[in-house]
């Protein structure tokens, strides 16, 4: 699963990097602002967060901080872990819930530069906390 997300993310990286840099020389060298790259880039940049979520869960990258957890006594810290866990899968839960509602909305919009379906941008927020919803459930967290 790890290798999956590491090649999906790493695909958008470089293409963010290789469509930022197109911009960079058409504007400097030519003279001629490319009209399509910052709205791409800004939909590249969405989805390889809301894929880079789920890498960094997998490998144990997510921040956490638990100072103050790590101070209380065991008896108490693994409820506090389990009521963690149950927040983490109610936010996610809600934002796939609400990111299929999105998707609803976005299906008759269309990019003005680009001219794809907002679907396309928008079911980035429905698959990718969908995915670390899944992962919560089936994972333990990682450190």
């Amino acid at each position: 699963m790890e290798m999956i997300f590491e090649w999906i993310t790493s695909g958008i990286l470089i293409s963010l990097l290789l469509i930022v840099w197109a911009q960079v020389a058409s504007r400097y060298l030519f003279n001629n602002s490319l009209s399509w790259t910052e709205e791409a880039s800004r939909y590249l940049m969405i989805w390889g967060v809301l894929l880079g979520m789920n890498l960094a869960y997998l490998k144990g990258y997510l921040i956490s901080i638990d100072f103050f957890t790590k101070k209380l006594p065991a008896k108490i810290q693994i409820p506090l872990g389990i009521f963690r866990k149950i927040l983490s899968l109610i936010f996610t839960g809600i934002l796939t819930y609400y990111g299929v509602h999105l998707c609803v909305l976005g299906t008759g919009m269309e990019s003005p530069a680009i001219g794809i379906n907002y679907l396309w941008v928008f079911l980035s927020v429905p698959i990718g906390s969908g995915v670390l919803f899944i992962l919560f459930l089936v994972n333990p967290i990682k450190k």
